[in-house]
């Protein structure tokens, strides 16, 4: 999880926004509309609050029992396999995975720049707005992470969440380092590229599992 949430970061959807977000909170400092580190802890607990509260979804919703019988059943893993291989597609850039529009504006409209609660929403929003990117390696946290106690699915999202929104704390803590961050280019695309081919790899994993099973 922790691997997967550094990987996130280093994707196009993501990485970019870095700089742009910091600037914003060390602005909001300079103008005396509030700590630029306090926002920046509270942007970061949106996001990792969006994210566990997946894992948590996904926990109340199978149940200890449920994610066993989930584990076990090879069906559930030809599916799983069916989810990565389309993750690895996704980041192959065959097609897109993303939240409709409309509900982005209206989130938008909504964490304009002022209190503590509209920058939590901020948050909120950039998690759904680098959902295009992020999906894959959600997915894949949450199907690795449910084969086992229903804690798990939670425990995953959290320590996904905390790394990959920790580049934001850190650098509104210390901005000066915004100057040492490499540009945005072509390697973002490879990162992602790179990352589909694990996909792949994770999903002959389901294959093998399926494989014991009906001893193929």
């Amino acid at each position: 999880a922790f691997g997967f949430g550094l990987a996130a970061i280093f994707t196009p959807c993501v990485f970019p926004m870095i700089p742009i977000t910091v600037s914003y909170f060390t602005k909001n400092a300079e103008t005396g509309k509030g700590s630029g580190i306090a926002q920046a802890l509270v942007y970061c607990f949106g996001i990792i609050f969006t994210f566990t509260g997946l894992g948590l979804g996904l926990a109340a919703f199978l149940g200890a029992t449920g994610i066993n019988q989930f584990a076990a059943n090879p069906w559930v893993n030809l599916l799983i396999t069916a989810v990565f291989i389309g993750f690895a597609l996704n980041l192959f850039g065959l097609f897109q995975i993303g939240v409709p529009s409309s509900v982005l504006t209206k989130l938008s409209k909504a964490s304009g720049v002022g209190s503590y609660g509209q920058t939590l929403l901020m948050g909120l929003t950039f998690t759904l707005t680098s959902f295009t990117c992020t999906v894959p390696f959600v997915g894949t946290v949450l199907l690795a992470t449910s084969q086992g106690d229903w804690l798990w699915p939670a425990m995953g999202m959290l320590g996904f969440s905390v790394v990959f929104a920790a580049p934001f704390f850190v650098l509104a803590l210390l901005p000066r380092f915004l100057t040492a961050l490499p540009k945005s280019g072509g390697w973002l695309n490879s990162v992602k590229v790179t990352m589909g081919f694990l996909e792949v790899a994770a999903a002959m994993k389901f294959v093998s599992n399926v494989d014991l099973v009906w001893n193929w």
